[in-house]
């Protein structure tokens, strides 16, 4: 074929996939989805009448849930059957058919009576690939099973709901003892938490945030509140006794928790941070006789951590949250119409999962029945819920209004949308950004240094001056550790690029870490795959063409009948159109790039590009324009398929508003010929093409760009993770658009849209820029108020309440000016 789809085959294959029998155990998990749940119908009465009973069923008594073991049945025909569709599902309810009719009748064989395996299934079985659990591979192969002919309904008088026991455990507690259990298990919970990241700490890892408790909260005001009154009454009473024993007072109950957080962070070998600065600063002015001033510095560290605290946790609630997102169970319906509650991990290929009105959708599949709308704004950023029906997509997390819904499960729980998602957010924890890393290794670096500039400071210049007394240069050192304190410039910078990244989620754009932002906001060349991206990729049939043997029937019969286990877009077109189920085959062969080799019968079938048929030998191949599909059968050329794609309206709008921000080149890189890809770079102003090109040939071209065409900022490849995951992974930010792609485009690309809009795109630079602006101003801005203190410091004008004060003001100033970031449009 001669389009930039290039053949998908798996990473670890080359060359040509071997010649293998169909239905191939083993085979691709997004293939078996798509040519079960896409190409095969279901009959709308049977459909309903199970939906019927379903909701009738709602009002019956639920019924304990039959064994796990006894509710796998097979759910699927032949893929390449042409009898009774796959799918389709068996109805009960008949047991007073006559004798003779049963004896006909092909039941649903028994799951607890294993059939027999014959040799050759036993070979394939033993061949499965490592790595791979045993159950994933058993609901592959009985996506395949072949169901009996003409399966006569078998239903149950009413569905039943089962719903799972529920205890609880403050069930006959009065009011008193029930809000005692639970603060008791909120307790344990948060001594719990405590432990874990204290464990994380000691072993280096990364701790995550976790907000003061409300009990915390309430205690640390209490504290504060009255070492206040302490410090109060010893300043009533001047220098006397009770004064200082007030101060004293004041002083060890802000100060000991501090001594306690230090000896804690000692003792998993973390000598330096900021409770050191403070507790030696706050030391060393109590010694020193400024007993007011030390009780003040600690009281307004604490009110500055209870204040930042607050802010913190706002902005972490107002950041956009995936996992809160998904049902804990989901109901899935077997062929006899039970249904039965289930992890949605547990939810496989194929299986049929019913979903009410007000419940969030447990996996990603297609509709069989039910129509209402769908809220997917926690995915794909879009504000507006969607109408679905029969046939339509659905995601996982999403949340439904309407009928009953019955749908069909196209992937498995660790490969749907929000999976990935996930898994790009869990993958970008440690990818921090340049100037990220830059300020928490600055940070962590500068407090032995300035602890060292502070003993310097305190015993140098009384050598030379005469007229300051020793005391008084202590007090500056004690002052100079105070500023040096890093709390201000560690929260606001990491705390920028995590608004932005909550922003780009509530957008429906989740990147990998804060490296991805950065890169994403000094994006200057942008590289597109074509179809599927910049084109809608829903390929139509625009042309056939015949010889004498053949009409245009015929031609697309066989095109389908070839192309029917290939995932490659063009093939899912031909497919499409054909108007039947396609004539069963018994092998199939695929080429990357350039197309499949199929039998049928005893005759071999050829569907691809012209460089396919020249290489296999067939004559008289003419040239055509465009995206061609040649026949040729057994050897000889039959004919061939002119598609043609429509390119997106806001394409040209996205690439205007890309170049608006920065992007100074814009290239396709596409399997496509010269004509259709120049059309599609005129039309929405992409400034280079490369055509032609096979999928080993788009990587190396994608190489060749990086080191030759020079910018000062970084290159994007845009795809939609089917078939370009190397370019994702070879580009500085692989961006992989809709969520149509494989599984493994969360793993290869850098930042994931869930949606297909190319303005999105635009919009991700956009927020990225202003991210990256936003923590280079609350860095500059502290560094610049910290260099400031340090001079007056100097000069014996600053004070260490003052120093104090201020690291607590730019802490709160920082953090709000991030959360800004959270509003941006």
């Amino acid at each position: 074929m001669s389009e930039n789809n290039n053949r998908l085959t798996e990473p670890e294959a080359e060359g040509r996939q071997p010649t293998a029998d169909i239905p191939q155990p083993g085979y691709s998990e997004d293939l078996l989805a798509q040519v079960e749940a896409e190409n095969l119908d279901f009959p709308t009465d049977l459909v309903e009448n199970m939906l019927s009973d379903l909701e009738d069923g709602l009002s019956v008594v639920p019924a304990q849930p039959p064994a796990a073991a006894e509710e796998r049945a097979p759910q699927t025909a032949d893929v390449g059957s042409d009898s009774t569709p796959d799918g389709q599902l068996v109805e009960t309810d008949r047991a007073q058919k006559d004798t003779a009719d049963d004896s006909e009748v092909n039941a649903v064989p028994e799951p607890q009576a294993p059939a027999a395996v014959s040799s050759e299934d036993a070979a394939d079985i033993s061949e499965e690939p490592e790595g791979v659990p045993a159950t994933e591979i058993d609901a592959d192969k009985e996506a395949v099973d072949e169901m009996p002919d003409d399966p006569v309904p078998v239903i149950t008088e009413a569905a039943l709901t089962v719903a799972e026991k529920v205890t609880d455990e403050t069930a006959g507690m009065t009011l008193v003892e029930r809000a005692q259990y639970h603060a008791r298990m909120r307790r344990r919970e948060q001594t719990r938490v405590r432990r874990e990241n204290a464990r994380r700490a000691a072993t280096g890892e990364k701790v995550p945030y976790q907000p003061m408790t409300p009990l915390d909260m309430r205690f640390t005001l209490i504290r504060l509140s009255v070492a206040v009154v302490f410090l109060v009454v010893g300043l009533v009473f001047g220098k006397s006794s009770i004064a200082f024993a007030m101060y004293l007072l004041a002083y060890l109950l802000t100060g000991v928790p501090i001594a306690a957080r230090v000896a804690q962070n000692f003792a998993h070998g973390k000598y330096f941070d900021e409770y050191l600065l403070i507790l030696i600063a706050s030391l060393g002015a109590f010694l020193l006789g400024n007993r007011p001033e030390a009780s003040i510095i600690l009281i307004l560290h604490g009110v500055g951590k209870m204040v930042s605290d607050l802010v913190l946790s706002s902005t972490h609630q107002s950041l956009a949250r995936q996992t809160g997102f998904l049902p804990d169970k989901a109901s899935l319906v077997n062929m006899q119409g039970e249904e039965r509650q289930v992890s949605p991990s547990d939810i496989r290929i194929g299986e049929f999962v019913l979903v009410r009105s007000g419940e969030r959708i447990p996996i990603d599949g297609i509709v069989l029945r039910g129509e209402g709308t769908v809220d997917d704004t926690v995915l794909t950023g879009d504000a507006e819920p969607s109408s679905i029906g029969k046939n339509d997509k659905v995601l996982a997390g999403s949340l439904y209004t309407g009928s009953l819904l019955l749908m069909r499960a196209t992937t498995r729980f660790t490969d749907c949308a929000v999976s990935q998602i996930l898994r790009v957010q869990d993958e970008g924890s440690e990818c921090r950004a340049a100037l990220e890393k830059s300020v928490l290794t600055g940070a962590a670096r500068v407090i032995p240094v300035a602890v060292v500039l502070a003993v310097l400071l305190a015993v140098i210049p009384p050598l030379f001056n005469s007229a300051t007394t020793m005391a008084n240069w202590i007090y500056r050192a004690l002052t100079i550790l105070m500023i040096c304190c890093p709390t201000a410039l560690m929260i606001s910078v990491p705390l920028c690029f995590m608004c932005g990244r909550g922003r780009l989620s509530q957008k429906g754009i989740h990147v990998k870490g804060s490296a991805a932002v950065e890169k994403m906001a000094e994006l200057r060349m942008a590289v597109f795959d074509k179809t599927g991206t910049l084109t809608e990729g829903n390929l139509r049939v625009k042309e056939i063409q015949t010889t004498q043997d053949f009409n245009q029937e015929s031609i697309l019969a066989l095109a389908a009948a070839a192309e029917q286990l290939s995932p490659h877009p063009v093939a899912r077109a031909l497919v499409a159109a054909y108007p039947s189920v396609p004539q069963k085959i018994s092998e199939f062969e695929e080429f990357p790039g350039r197309g499949v080799r199929a039998r049928i019968g005893n005759r071999n079938l050829l569907a691809g590009n012209r460089r396919l048929m020249v290489s296999r030998g067939v004559k008289g191949v003419p040239e055509i324009a465009g995206t061609v599909v040649y026949i040729a059968y057994d050897g000889d050329y039959a004919g061939a398929i002119v598609l043609e794609d429509t390119i997106r309206t806001e394409a040209k709008d996205a690439i205007h508003g890309m170049k608006s921000q920065g992007v100074l080149r814009t290239v396709i890189l596409t399997g496509d010929t010269e004509i259709p890809a120049q059309r599609t770079a005129d039309a929405i102003g992409i400034d280079t093409i490369h055509y032609g090109l096979q999928p080993e040939e788009k990587a190396s071209k994608m190489e060749f760009l990086l080191r030759t065409i020079p910018t000062d900022g970084t290159a994007a490849y845009i795809g939609d993770g089917v078939n370009d995951l190397e370019e994702l992974k070879l580009a500085d930010v692989g961006v992989a658009m809709g969520v149509a792609g494989s599984s493994r485009s969360a793993d290869a690309a850098n930042v994931l849209i869930m949606s297909n809009d190319l303005t999105r795109l635009a919009d991700a630079m956009r927020i990225c820029r202003r991210t990256h602006s936003i923590a280079f101003q609350n860095m500059v801005f502290v560094l610049l108020v910290k260099i400031l203190l340090v001079l007056l410091t100097v000069v014996g004008v600053a004070y260490m309440w003052q120093a104090v004060a201020a690291d607590v003001l730019m802490t709160v100033l920082t953090v709000l000016n991030s959360a800004r970031i959270l509003g941006l449009k």
